[in-house]
């Protein structure tokens, strides 16, 4: 079931990728879920951690991109949530997580005895001061991001958006609890409270991920849902029309503009593609096409 799934959403970026380039509002989601995709497969999702690891020299090399594709899937989901609220980019602090990758990168290599293989590759090793840098710098840097985002969101947080916020707080305070684990663990020697204080970590953290997750769903559907309404019925009707009449001399293209163009502006090559086959061919269409075609057009006009 996981790996179908897997399958379903690599497919659907992929077949997303054309209207990604056309439409600039949607590249920060895409990119969400691109790099989110990557981490669960670096995770062992769909293959074995060893497998995947294997290739990459056997030492875990795979923990590291783990944390920096699931950085990264955080950061331009900011940045698809910063464009839905309508909010502007708060200047230097939008690329400042980027900048811990390199640091994860150095401290990463500066590790000993990396090998073998194992999904608890940081617990061992948390006495060195190069595993306390890096796993500390990845919590920071998903702590800022997280805590950013609440900020921005503090003036629109009612509804929907508030129950959002609450979430992203859960995961701050998770991200929180994992840092001063890190703190705790490796400059005090007070381990059996650090572990108590982590053990919350993966608690808090992923409550707080099905917290954000739900409510962006139901939020984004919310604003989705009247726009489909509105064009989806209209948008289907013209695709078979022109698959029907054969417009585009291809049962293909149809079908892939529709799942690769905006619903408005899919209706509108659509509507040229179809009045194109009437001239080119000296054809009518029945009066009941042509008078649905025409309340289509009226739509479009009133949009406009």
């Amino acid at each position: 079931m996981r790996l179908i799934l897997f399958a379903l959403l690599s497919a659907l970026c992929l077949l997303r990728i054309p209207a990604v380039v056309k439409v600039k509002e949607s590249r920060a989601s895409w990119l969400a879920s691109v790099f989110g995709l990557i981490a669960l497969y670096v995770l062992g999702i769909v293959t074995p951690l060893e497998t995947i690891d294997s290739f990459l020299g056997g030492v875990n090399v795979a923990n590291l991109l783990q944390a920096i594709f699931a950085l990264l899937a955080i950061f331009f989901f900011n940045d698809s949530v910063r464009q839905l609220a309508n909010l502007p980019i708060l200047s230097w602090t939008y690329y400042a997580p980027l900048l811990s990758i390199p640091i994860m990168i150095t401290c990463f290599t500066l590790i000993e005895d990396k090998a073998p293989t194992g999904a608890d590759f940081i617990f061992p090793r948390m006495g060195q001061l190069a595993t306390a840098v890096y796993v500390g710098t990845y919590m920071l840097a998903l702590l800022f991001t997280v805590l950013r985002l609440v900020y921005m969101l503090r003036h629109k947080a009612r509804g929907l958006l508030a129950v959002f916020s609450v979430g992203m707080v859960v995961v701050a305070v998770a991200c929180a609890c994992h840092l001063a684990y890190v703190v705790l663990y490796h400059f005090t020697p007070w381990h059996e409270a650090a572990m108590a204080i982590g053990s919350w970590f993966y608690r808090l953290f992923y409550v707080g991920l099905s917290v954000t997750a739900a409510s962006w769903l139901i939020l984004f559907l919310s604003m989705q849902l009247p726009r489909l309404r509105l064009w989806m019925a209209d948008a289907l009707w013209l695709t078979a029309l022109r698959i029907r009449f054969n417009a585009n001399h291809s049962r293909f293209k149809p079908t892939w503009d529709f799942f690769n163009e905006t619903l408005e502006d899919g209706i509108y090559k659509s509507l040229i593609d179809l009045h194109n086959h009437e001239r080119a061919n000296l054809v009518t269409f029945p009066e009941p096409v042509q008078s649905r075609i025409s309340k289509i057009e009226a739509k479009l006009e009133a949009r406009l």
